[in-house]
């Protein structure tokens, strides 16, 4: 009965840390599929790549809430996007020209090339702070009281 008792709170511990783990790694595969359908999206009819600003970012740009690839992430990771503190998601485009190897020109608002076609492609980031399912102290254990950070990463060539 003695062992029983010294050992149980270990096993919960265990069992809470499992699950704990298991969240985790559950939201961290819905930000990768969250950045993956967010890029297919951006890819799709030639166009949406510009979806998230208006605009060509070339440096990088955080989305719009009502962008439609944010939007599009949010639809494929539900949880992360409703149960987590904060989720961004950031568009980086880029064009190379088929025809010599070259950047595109965007000087025009548009990626053009003087020789061949351009071959734009669009990288997305999702990132995200979330609580676990386990509800620990501040400062108990640290930084992880305050749960985790997630993020995904996904690079699609656009269709034309």
């Amino acid at each position: 009965m003695v062992e029983t008792a010294l050992t149980f709170p270990v096993l919960l511990l265990l069992l809470l840390g499992a699950v704990d783990l298991g969240d985790m790694i559950f939201k961290a595969n819905q930000m990768t599929n969250a950045a993956r359908a967010a890029a297919q999206y951006a890819a799709m009819n030639g166009g949406n790549y510009t979806d998230c600003t208006g605009a060509l970012n070339p440096n990088g740009a955080s989305c719009a809430s009502t962008s439609g690839i944010v939007l599009a992430a949010s639809n494929d990771a539900p949880d992360v996007a409703n149960r987590c503190n904060t989720f961004a998601v950031k568009e980086t485009t880029s064009c190379t020209c088929s025809g010599d190897g070259l950047a595109c020109d965007t000087s025009t608002g548009a990626y053009t090339c003087t020789s061949g076609k351009g071959v734009v492609t669009v990288t997305i980031d999702t990132s995200g702070s979330c609580p676990g399912v386990v509800s620990v102290p501040n400062g108990f254990l640290g930084s992880y009281g305050t749960g985790f950070s997630l993020s995904g990463h996904a690079q699609q060539e656009v269709l034309q």
